[in-house]
């Protein structure tokens, strides 16, 4: 079991462009931290390097004592046993219904009844009634969607959740449903969550902790209570031009 994700000195470039500079954070057991900032400030680059998807270019992962971006190859498959992932575009299998999704990665471990019965615990969880379960993905809504997708990334009981953009394209009334079901997830699940968004309102009514990035950089990080107090320029305008307050 992870008890603490480590961020040091994080460096990401792509050829001559530089994404991401000096990024330094903690991720503690049980906690919950959402990244924000604008379009294209590295926030989704940042996830994806923390999960494995992308190597850094210079800098420091650690899951507890564990250096883990010395070889991407390890990184992936350490992070595969440990670590529930939620990605921007759903990522759901067309050809398989709702539930062999929600049950992907035990199919083959458990009979056909244990994985059903399994899924419809975990579809229960994200708000989801019994009948979902034996839909395709292309009957289901955007929301629902994101739904399947959590109930996937839980479903083999993560005590670390990474979240990309949980709530992009949805409407405000089901944005707020999404975030109520992680906040919810985390303390019941005593799950550590790690998202980024671009739902400034979202992140800081349902998260313990707010991270904001711009110009590469963190140019602000700290409780999400303190956020309406802050000083720091970037975020105030950040906050203006999101009109949060």
């Amino acid at each position: 079991m992870i008890n603490n994700v480590k961020v040091e000195n994080l460096s990401i470039k792509f050829g001559n462009q530089t994404i991401l500079k000096n990024i330094s954070f903690n991720i503690s057991s049980k906690n919950s931290i959402c990244v924000i900032g604008q379009g294209s400030s590295g926030k989704t680059t940042l996830l994806k390097c923390i999960i494995g998807l992308v190597k850094p270019s210079r800098g420091d992962i650690y899951f507890d004592n564990t250096h883990i971006n010395k070889d991407l190859v390890n990184k992936s498959e350490f992070n595969l046993k440990n670590l529930g992932v939620v990605f921007q575009k759903d990522a759901l299998f067309d050809s398989l219904t709702v539930w062999e999704n929600i049950m992907f990665k035990g199919l083959y471990k458990k009979s056909k009844k244990q994985n059903f019965n399994e899924s419809l615990s975990l579809l229960k969880m994200v708000d989801l009634a019994d009948d979902v379960a034996s839909l395709y993905p292309n009957e289901l809504s955007g929301g629902m969607k994101k739904r399947v997708a959590i109930a996937r990334a839980i479903a083999f009981k993560p005590n670390f959740l990474f979240l990309d953009e949980p709530t992009a394209g949805l409407d405000p009334i089901k944005s707020n449903k999404i975030f109520k079901i992680i906040k919810d997830l985390s303390k019941k699940r005593e799950m550590a969550v790690f998202a980024i968004s671009s739902d400034i309102r979202g992140a800081v009514e349902n998260f313990r902790e707010i991270i904001f990035l711009e110009n590469k950089k963190i140019h602000w990080k700290g409780k999400s209570t303190e956020v309406k107090l802050t000083s720091n320029k970037s975020l105030l305008n950040f906050i203006k031009k999101s009109n949060l307050f």
